[in-house]
């Protein structure tokens, strides 16, 4: 039996961490700043609806939990019933609460729970007597999100009307630098702990440093003007805000072993120093609530961190037990130690997993997940190898669907680095859903469709979409109200599927159906559905572009503009994305219909939207800044700006190069279209070799992919080709410019033939180009033959946009003419000649 008493043990942990002071339950420091957010809160609250609910995200770190208890503080002073609703407690959250009393819900980390949540909102949605109001806390409004408000119709209008317009921001007090609020909170800590309040003298963060951090440099403050003993330091002392979680880690790490020493620990008699900061990070990892679960872990961890006596692992385990890293310390200061043991200690996670209970495996990945999502945009810590324990975390996970559509709902979506790694979770928990409860498994088909095409594997997601529309169709004819708009956002999804494949004549039909369903929903929940019908238009938009009816599509593009701004102005951060996307389509619709001046707003609006979202998450955006480059250099391109243009090009490559490599069976496909782009301006400016090699890679790389998906691809080979071809006949290679443009040929009029609307116009290009090489080469017979049927498609075009066609025309024209003074049929060549100078005089007036 243990002789370390549980009121000794309690005092030691608690007293000597100087890393508890700084949770928010502790109230140690007055609730400063974010005025407007509690403001805007206690507003909520008081407003006249019966059911609300309300999320505040930001990163970690930023204060989320601190104004949300501070808003609890605030409404029990008015008489509200406030209660925390811990991780397992919300099936019971509502019966405690009074009937007739208004209350107020808190449920911090929502990201991490289960299905709990939602049936908690969907027992909220029904009513009750008494004003209701749920606050939600999490890093961000991701996968989990929409989880969540598939649930039903009721959810989804609770959820969307409580969606946060932006995250909380960095800055604490907008306007105030950080040494004043650091100055501030020194007082109340150096009170908690008893000693006089030092002068500080503060190292702010550019921008205004995340409130945790703040909080951490006053703690440190007071702690170094501890270390300088009963006179004090002279002067202020110097703290740097930056690096203060790092000092109070050491700080913390120090403590771990003075508690150790006296619990009587520490040495032979149970366990050697070096054993201890694995220690502490195996408890950070799992999160061991239980006296049993803390020895067992002990004795697992013993096997690959030498230095635990045996038979201590009794009292070394209820020792990490009270110590309680896991909760008692904010992540953002013990993660980095938590990872640096891991890292270190390659073991050290096998045996915290082996033998672990479902619950301890799933807080482990959770808890490697948010390390993970703290370091995507690449500033902050060791990203690889967080990410290898991640991917072992998640394979460790129990096949229980539960557990793991928790897991996926805090990885974020679209995500560069986690887009495998999603796709593979999404689907282990398809096998583990059972087939008898149809939403669930509705649920699961849909998302291992969606993050199979995330990776590119749009022909592998299409069969899982697929069943999960028909088993949604089943249930919304029986309850169209609860299954209708999942039904739609699967169409919508399967119509992109098909779009990705090069088809998108069966994508418009799911896209219609969706919108339309949409439309029902709307009737009677607009602002729940919004987004989503923003979404199909701008997905019905590219649909009609890919069908070759640029025209067509433009009108539905501009109108998803108008709609994505409207709905900016309400969510900005959630709809900067889409209006980017729906800008730069429109741009391209503008370029195909030959309207370069007119691409050029929405282009540069584009651009600037993505050079924003890169900033701040580009794991997530990066790919949409490529797109953005790319428009506006050929939008410049159209324009005569060669110089502006090839800057944005090779701009756009480098990203596409970054994006392939992170992703190739989704962006490889993106980056021999920038290589192609790219090849072509430097073969315009001149610099033909160096196109050459361009324009050969991105060749290279299509002929793989056409390989793979000739329905998809041979298109844009046989553009590239053609391309191809143009350069190696300034580089005065002739066959090989005649083979290119040969091989395009053939496989533009094979395309022509199965759809001649959408191909016409580039096979008569191809058939200008490969006309032209044969009249440089004096192959007058073939080069007059080829010209002529392209010049019989260019006048049936010249039909349909004068604008777009009159030029090529023109310059199909000139090229039959020269062929044909070759021939010495200079009647007809005269004919060609003059019917180029009337329509050339039409272009240029």
């Amino acid at each position: 039996m243990s002789t370390l008493s549980s009121r000794r043990r309690t005092a030691l942990a608690h007293t000597m961490s100087p890393g508890r002071l700084l949770a928010a339950e502790r109230h140690v420091v007055p609730f400063v700043g974010r005025r407007a957010e509690h403001a805007s809160l206690v507003v909520w609250c008081t407003s006249p609806e019966p059911v609300g609910v309300r999320l505040v995200t930001g990163p970690g770190g930023v204060g989320k939990t601190r104004l949300a208890r501070e808003l609890a503080q605030h409404m029990a002073r008015a008489g509200w019933t406030c209660l925390n609703v811990p991780d397992g407690a919300e099936p019971r959250a509502l019966a405690a609460v009074p009937d007739g009393a208004p209350a107020l819900l808190l449920v911090d980390d929502a990201d991490t729970r289960g299905p709990a949540l939602a049936a908690l909102l969907a027992d909220a949605a029904r009513g009750r007597n008494g004003a209701l109001r749920i606050v939600l806390v999490a890093r961000a409004a991701g996968p989990w999100f929409d989880r969540v408000a598939a649930t039903g119709l009721p959810v989804r209008v609770l959820l969307e009307a409580g969606r946060a317009r932006e995250d909380l921001p960095a800055a604490v007090l907008p306007g105030q630098v950080d040494a004043r609020v650091v100055a501030a909170f020194v007082e109340p800590y150096a009170d908690a702990l008893g000693l006089p309040a030092p002068q500080v003298s503060v190292a702010s963060v550019p921008g205004g440093a995340r409130m945790l951090d703040l909080h951490a440099a006053a703690l440190c403050a007071v702690l170094r003007a501890q270390a300088h003993g009963s006179r004090g330091p002279r002067g202020a002392l110097p703290v740097d805000v930056s690096d203060a979680l790092d000092e109070l880690l050491e700080h913390e790490r120090w403590t771990w072993y003075r508690s150790a020493e006296e619990a009587g620990l520490l040495g032979e008699a149970g366990l050697l120093p070096e054993a201890l900061d694995g220690l502490v990070a195996a408890a950070t990892l799992t999160g061991v609530r239980t006296a049993d679960a803390a020895e067992r872990l002990v004795r697992r961890v013993a096997a690959v961190l030498p230095g635990v006596r045996p038979g201590a692992e009794h009292d070394v385990g209820r020792w990490l037990l009270d110590l309680d890293p896991h909760r008692a310390l904010p992540a953002r200061l013990v993660d980095p130690h938590l990872l640096a043991e891991l890292t270190d200690v390659p073991e050290l996670l096998g045996a915290c997993l082996a033998g672990a209970g479902a619950p301890a495996v799933r807080r482990s990945a959770l808890r490697t997940a948010g390390i993970v999502v703290d370091r995507l945009d690449g500033r902050t810590g060791d990203l690889d190898a967080a990410l290898d324990l991640l991917g072992a975390a998640v394979a460790a996970l129990p096949a229980d669907a539960d557990t793991l559509r928790t897991v996926t709902g805090v990885l974020p979506r679209p995500s560069l680095t986690l887009g495998e790694l999603r796709a593979e979770v999404t689907l282990r928990t398809l096998a583990a859903t059972g087939r008898d409860d149809v939403a669930r498994r509705a649920e699961a088909l849909a998302d291992a469709g969606l993050t199979l095409g995330d990776v590119g594997r749009a022909a592998d997601a299409e069969p899982y979409e697929r069943e999960a529309v028909g088993l949604l169709r089943e249930a919304a004819q029986a309850d169209p109200q609860g299954y209708r708009h999942r039904l739609a956002a699967v169409l919508a999804h399967l119509g992109a599927t098909c779009a990705a494949q090069g088809r998108p004549a069966d994508s418009l039909p799911c896209q219609e159906e969706a919108g339309s369903l949409l439309r029902l929903v709307a009737a009677a929940h607009p602002d729940a559905v919004a987004f989503d019908l923003a979404a199909a238009e701008t997905a019905a938009a590219a649909t009609r572009a890919g069908l070759g009816q640029p025209l067509v599509a433009l009108g539905p593009g501009r109108a998803a503009v108008a709609l994505w701004r409207e709905l900016a102005r309400r969510g900005p951060e959630r709809c900067a994305a889409p209006l980017a996307r729906a800008l730069t389509e429109v741009a391209r619709r503008l370029l195909e219909l030959g309207r370069g001046a007119e691409a050029q707003a929405p282009a540069e609006e584009a651009l600037e939207l993505r050079r924003r979202l890169v900033a701040a998450a580009p794991d997530t955006h990066l790919p949409g800044l490529g797109d953005a480059l790319e428009v506006l250099g050929s939008v410049l391109t159209a324009q005569g700006r060669a110089e502006e243009a090839t800057a944005h090009l090779v701009d756009a490559v480098a990203v596409r190069r970054r994006t392939a490599q992170e992703n190739p069976g989704r962006y490889l496909a993106d980056l021999a279209r920038s290589l192609q782009a790219l090849g072509v301006r430097r073969s315009d400016a001149g610099r033909w070799e160096e196109g050459r090699e361009l324009q050969q890679e991105a060749v290279e790389v299509l002929r793989r992919l056409a390989a793979e998906d000739p329905g998809r691809y041979v298109p844009e080979l046989a553009e590239a080709l053609s391309a191809l071809g143009v350069t190696h006949s300034r580089l005065h290679r002739s066959q090989e410019a005649l083979d290119a443009e040969h091989e395009a040929t053939r496989t533009w009029r094979g395309l022509a033939d199965a759809d001649p609307h959408r191909y016409r116009a580039r096979l008569a290009q191809s058939l200008s180009n490969l006309g032209a090489l044969l009249a440089v080469l004096r192959l007058g017979d073939e080069a007059v033959e080829l010209v002529r049927e392209a010049v019989a498609l260019l006048r049936e075009l010249l039909a349909e946009n004068a604008a777009k066609y009159r030029p090529r025309l023109v310059e199909a024209l000139r090229t039959l003419a020269l062929a044909l003074h070759d021939q010495e049929r200079f009647d007809e060549a005269r004919r060609a000649r003059a019917e180029a100078l009337e329509l050339g005089g039409l272009v240029a007036a």
